[in-house]
């Protein structure tokens, strides 16, 4: 009974009304890579199977094959561009090895200053990075296990930033039809804050005293956790071969749907499905329930809009006779009034 009480507890808090956007740092490690996987509405955490698997569970690394390596480029809004590359390589057996590198970018911008609001001629740059490294492991022929650690640093114009993180994640295959079950923790680290050259001032460290030298001072800035995220998932073949819920040698459409539960925003629950075609041409949907809103400037009701609610995708897989296979894939997602957001990806496989 105890434990009951002490569960209900817990949710009743999880779910209390207060706002938790923006407590945190390093928000462009919320935003998914690949587009397949954000064609599926982010619901990818149980089917993680190509190099993307280094963002959204490392575990599913384990049950890839040979060199997978892909690129991946996201034409966000506002100018900002989210880009993404990594590869998995084999290791000795039933262990896989993986790298990638995750950017997010803006053009220069001009500097401005309280005397020269129009800019002094002057420009600087903006830059979010994260270097990771990842291990997975398949444990028995139907769990698998993996590690992701990261290096994050974040740069703005003189000012930088870093620290580390940790991803951990699971994958189960269980024998009702090939059901997946996948759960991964995120950024799981220090706090980080901005130190550098601009935040150094001259200061009189006593006033009452003439003639003292101004002495450097150093200021400190807060510092801000990462974005902390649990993840669970399920994906499941209806239609295809070997465990599929109905056999068909010419087409498979695969479902999947993930929770998240963030701890600087409220919680989504992503939906996603794939249809594949000899597993040479795709085409990919899905909707994210309870995603990011704004007000719309026309809208005088004060009724929210959806940001990436929902998403569309396609692609096309192509052999290079021998030399391995290469996978196109593009997604498209409304910004509303920002427009599309759209997202390119290449992979090549070699066993």
């Amino acid at each position: 009974m105890r434990q009951l009480i002490l569960l209900l507890s817990l949710v009743a808090l999880l779910q209390a009304g207060f706002d938790k956007v923006a407590t945190t740092a390093a928000p462009f490690l919320k935003m998914g890579v690949g587009a397949r996987a954000l064609a599926m509405g982010s619901g990818f955490v149980a089917l993680a199977d190509d190099a993307s698997a280094l963002y959204w569970n490392p575990a599913g690394m384990a049950s890839s094959q040979g060199i997978i390596a892909m690129a991946s480029h996201n034409d966000w809004m506002l100018d900002i561009a989210h880009d993404y590359v990594g590869v998995i390589l084999p290791g000795r057996r039933n262990e896989r090895f993986g790298l990638s590198i995750t950017s997010l970018t803006m053009g220069d911008q001009p500097v401005r200053t309280l005397e020269e609001p129009e800019g002094t001629g002057l420009t600087y740059g903006v830059m979010d990075l994260a270097i990771s490294a990842a291990y997975a492991r398949q444990i028995t022929d139907r769990l698998s296990f993996g590690l992701n650690g990261k290096f994050i640093q974040l740069t703005a114009y003189n000012e930088t930033a870093t620290t580390m993180a940790l991803d951990i994640g699971s994958i189960l295959r269980t024998d009702f039809h090939g059901l997946r079950i996948g759960m991964a923790l995120y950024n799981f680290g220090g706090d980080i804050r901005f130190s550098g050259r601009d935040l150094i001032v001259k200061s009189d460290i006593d006033e009452n005293i003439d003639g003292n030298y101004n002495s450097d001072v150093d200021l400190r800035t807060e510092p801000w956790p990462l974005p902390l995220m649990i993840r669970i998932g399920i994906s499941m073949d209806l239609i295809g071969v070997g465990e599929a819920l109905f056999l068909n040698d010419f087409a498979r459409l695969t479902l999947a749907l993930d929770a998240d539960h963030p701890n600087d925003g409220p919680e989504h629950l992503n939906l996603g499905a794939e249809f594949a075609v000899r597993e040479i041409l795709f085409v990919r949907g899905g909707y994210r329930f309870n995603a990011d809103e704004i007000q719309l400037p026309e809208d005088d009701e004060g009724i929210y809009n959806d940001l990436e609610s929902w998403s569309l995708g396609a692609g096309v897989k192509l052999d290079l006779a021998g030399l391995g296979q290469i996978r196109l894939d593009y997604a498209v997602k409304p910004m509303a009034v920002f427009g599309n957001s759209s997202i390119f990806s290449i992979e090549f496989r070699k066993k």
